[in-house]
């Protein structure tokens, strides 16, 4: 996450900028030390990963919520929540519900089915890849979830992506 944008748009005091920085960076090396720490080669420690980075981002929230007003405790968790590593994987009872959610039509329910039976396809293969998975885990996770939400906007109305975007974040956040 790129916690620069967040402090500049939190305007933060020079007393909560310092302190802020600390816990950031306490968290970094924290999510260094577990993926460096973790089998990725193995799909259930790349879910027991996936879990570990998100907590540590929660439980980074909740350190810096001390720091701040109530404003700016809004701004991180929904700054957070929206950039969260792994935000793109739901269970497939959030996306029956969202047919329903977005009144797809027939076309459109097609579309979004094809799209994630290949984001599911192509997600199970690169977990199961030889590439230096390590150091580039959370890169290859944004760059799919780009290509996907990039799919599924060609496909659905502006007004019911941008309802798609706000379900899943919740999902996503409230369920990891």
């Amino acid at each position: 996450m790129d916690f620069k944008s967040l402090k500049t748009e939190l305007k933060l005091t020079s007393q909560q900028n310092k302190a802020f920085q600390v816990v950031e960076k306490e968290y970094i090396l924290k999510r260094k030390k577990l993926i460096q720490n973790s089998n990725l080669n193995k799909d259930a420690e790349n879910n027991i990963l996936l879990r570990k980075l998100k907590n540590s981002y929660k439980d980074q929230e909740r350190e810096l919520y001390y720091l701040m007003d109530e404003h700016q405790q809004h701004i991180t968790h929904q700054f957070i929540k929206k950039h969260m590593p792994g935000q793109f994987h739901y269970a497939d009872d959030v996306r029956t519900d969202l047919v329903e959610l977005l009144s797809l039509d027939s076309y459109q329910k097609r579309q979004y089915k094809a799209i994630n039976i290949t984001f599911d396809k192509i997600y199970l293969k690169m977990n199961r890849s030889d590439f230096d998975y390590k150091q580039h885990v959370t890169s290859h996770w944004y760059q799919l979830e780009v290509a996907r939400k990039n799919a599924i906007q060609k496909v659905f109305t502006k007004e019911q992506f941008q309802y798609y975007q706000e379900v899943i974040q919740r999902v996503n956040y409230e369920h990891s």
